[in-house]
């Protein structure tokens, strides 16, 4: 399947996610089941108690996004320019608007992209490989967006460049209709510590599309009180091509990475 209609499926699954929010709905549907598998590919499970709702169960009983995370990440070299190879744990999802979410590499507009998005995450269902990150109601995130190709995706001498950081942010431990977890969090990046705060991607002219990448930890437990960075070019460090991963390892180096999500931006003047 096509890079294209995975990322059309993703954004299906995120305007399904909220559809099945509404007051009217939320009785009638159960969010999907299925998350990403121990090979990394999405499937989700779309199932209806009731036939007349606005998905029908025979047009949508399982969308599968053949195209995997990881094919995605290293297509756009995010492995391994900003994170070594990982287990995907869950779905970031990243909504700036009705029509501006990020969608593993798609294209997003400066102008759309400047206010503090909404943050969801879609953990995996459980496995018995094993592969499945436990998640705990003592546990504490970090929240990233940071830019790989600053000043331009040629020129890493600024990369990457800081954009958010947000830590100690906590996942809402809920449960549906049926009493069984929730597998989906809205973040609450207001609940967290934010270290450095958030600024929109701003790329130069003439410097093509930059990379914007989002990405959640799962807290090192013993890190202690964490600190943001002295700048946001290099991560403060002064060296080019430092980022995120370099500041994990030196802070926080026993967190796990559970997700990423990215897209694209460029200055009109190109």
């Amino acid at each position: 399947m096509p890079f294209e209609i995975c990322s059309f499926f993703i954004l299906m699954f995120n305007r399904s996610i909220r559809i099945s929010r509404s007051p009217l709905l939320r009785s009638r549907t159960i969010l999907p089941r299925t998350f990403v598998t121990n090979t990394h590919r999405l499937s989700y499970r779309l199932k209806q108690r009731n036939p007349s709702t606005i998905f029908k169960q025979s047009a949508m009983t399982l969308i599968t996004i053949s195209q995997s995370l990881d094919e995605a990440y290293t297509k756009h070299k995010v492995i391994p320019e900003v994170v070594d190879q990982f287990d995907t744990q869950g779905l970031l999802s990243i909504e700036y608007g009705p029509t501006e979410l990020v969608t593993l590499g798609n294209t997003l507009s400066v102008e759309g992209t400047q206010e503090v998005p909404k943050i969801q995450l879609t953990l995996n269902s459980p496995t018995e490989d094993g592969k499945i990150e436990s998640i705990s109601e003592n546990d504490k995130f970090i929240l990233v967006m940071t830019d790989p190709d600053a000043p331009s995706n040629s020129d890493h001498k600024w990369s990457e460049y800081l954009h958010w950081l947000v830590t100690d942010l906590k996942l809402p431990h809920t449960k549906n209709e049926d009493g069984e977890p929730e597998i989906s969090h809205f973040i609450d990046v207001k609940e967290g510590r934010e270290l450095v705060p958030y600024m929109g991607p701003g790329p130069p002219p003439k410097t093509g599309k930059h990379r914007y990448v989002f990405l959640l930890y799962k807290q090192d437990p013993n890190a202690g009180e964490l600190t943001a960075p002295k700048d946001r070019p290099n991560w403060g460090t002064g060296v080019p091509s430092s980022g995120v991963k370099d500041w994990i390892e030196k802070n926080a180096p026993n967190s796990k990475l559970l997700s990423v999500n990215f897209f694209f931006a460029q200055n009109e003047d190109n």
